[in-house]
């Protein structure tokens, strides 16, 4: 066979192969005809739409404080906490040429984009923006509030931990808890590259955010960038949790009796604890313990609930740059921290709104193996469940 014609035919079938999936759950246009009229005409140049004057100097500080907060989604406490902190990392650099927009300014519209499903071109409209100011100020924040990651979704101390697992054990009677651990999908647009890589078992294409919360939602852990193709179990396995935990336990549990607690598709150890495998065959006790860790877990659902609740932006992720969605997503889960810590409203509002939002990676991938971590894992997990079929008798 002629060596052009091989290599036109290993093409074809790379291709065919990728796009079987897609296919598959029907994600891709039959024919060429499906493709929408719109993506094929040449736009003519259009009169610069009108923009909305003052709209940040005049009628933002007019607002009344549920009026604030039902627009951007947090309360004026939380947005003064945020000015300073924006303002000391995006103006280190002195800038030479043209004034930079404002640090409230570009805040706000930012915190727009993530609490609303607007298009962009509202956004520009309604904060007096050009297009290019208003992507680099989108970028130029979510990076900000990435790096500041590190200083608002952090591991519990070693005082914190006591007061989490009093919190904890008031929810559901499970003692020594200190944190809920479980995965969600993020949906966003199909990716121009791989697309068949992050498709969901909903047949949808989305990012997984793994993440820990406390007894009162806030993340104490997260981890996003996983295509939504892969397990829960394996993303756990190689996030920065499992391995910083893996080097020093002690640092993260300073009690061998705690741990955190995750669904089934978490894997059995001393410091992460699932519940039973239901497959019809669990005695009362075993009933008992899945009924309390499924009560005591509800909080990570709730905490994903609010998320999706609060920043609806996340409902539905429209963006070309994939790369950049894992940000967005760590910088939405930067700002839920500090709403609640700093006198958050409308929770339940928010938490009912974003509840239909989170879907999990329900598949179980046995990668693990039989150690020392999972022996003792599993006799803890007996004792706590004797312990508290014993306290219901």
């Amino acid at each position: 066979m002629d060596l052009n014609i091989r290599k036109r035919t290993n093409i074809a079938f790379s291709i065919v192969a990728s796009k079987e999936v897609l296919w598959k759950c029907d994600l891709l246009p039959a024919n060429d005809d499906d493709v929408e009229e719109e993506d094929l005409e040449v736009h003519p140049v259009k009169n610069r739409p009108e923009r909305l004057k003052n709209y940040v100097e005049r009628i933002i500080p007019a607002m009344q404080a549920r009026q604030f907060q039902s627009h951007f989604r947090i309360n004026r406490q939380t947005f003064e906490v945020l000015v300073p902190l924006i303002d000391g990392i995006i103006n280190k650099k002195t800038i030479i040429g043209r004034n930079r927009i404002n640090t409230e300014k570009q805040l706000l519209a930012v915190l727009w984009i993530l609490a609303t499903p607007d298009s962009y071109r509202s956004v520009e409209q309604q904060f007096d923006m050009a297009k290019s100011s208003l992507s680099a100020a989108f970028f130029r924040i979510v990076k900000a509030l990435n790096s500041l990651a590190h200083r608002v979704i952090k591991w519990p101390t070693r005082e914190d931990i006591h007061i989490i697992s009093e919190q904890f054990y008031r929810s559901a009677g499970v003692d020594n808890v200190i944190g809920a651990i479980d995965g969600t999908f993020v949906s966003m647009k199909a990716p121009k590259v791989d697309a068949e890589v992050y498709i969901t078992r909903k047949c949808n294409f989305a990012f997984t955010l793994q993440a820990t919360c406390d007894a009162k939602l806030k993340f104490i852990d997260c981890y996003v960038g996983y295509p939504g193709s892969v397990s829960d179990t394996r993303i756990f396995r190689n996030s920065d949790l499992y391995e910083n935990v893996s080097q020093n336990k002690n640092r993260f549990f300073p009690d061998e009796n705690l741990f955190i607690i995750g669904d089934k598709a978490y894997p059995l150890l001393d410091w992460c604890i699932p519940p039973y495998i239901d497959r019809g065959n669990l005695n009362a006790a075993k009933r008992n313990f899945n009924l309390r860790i499924s009560q005591t877990r509800q909080v990570i659902e709730r905490a994903f609930a609010l998320l999706f609740g609060r920043f609806r932006r996340l409902k539905y992720l429209d963006m070309n740059r994939i790369d950049f969605i894992p940000p967005v997503i760590l910088a939405s889960c930067v700002l839920h921290n500090l709403c609640l810590s700093n006198d958050d409203l409308q929770i339940d509002e928010y938490v009912a709104e974003g509840r239909e939002n989170v879907v999990g990676n329900d598949n179980i991938e046995n990668i693990g193996r039989i150690d020392e971590n999972i022996r003792n894992g599993h006799n803890k997990r007996e004792n706590i469940c004797r312990n508290l079929y014993e306290m219901a008798e």
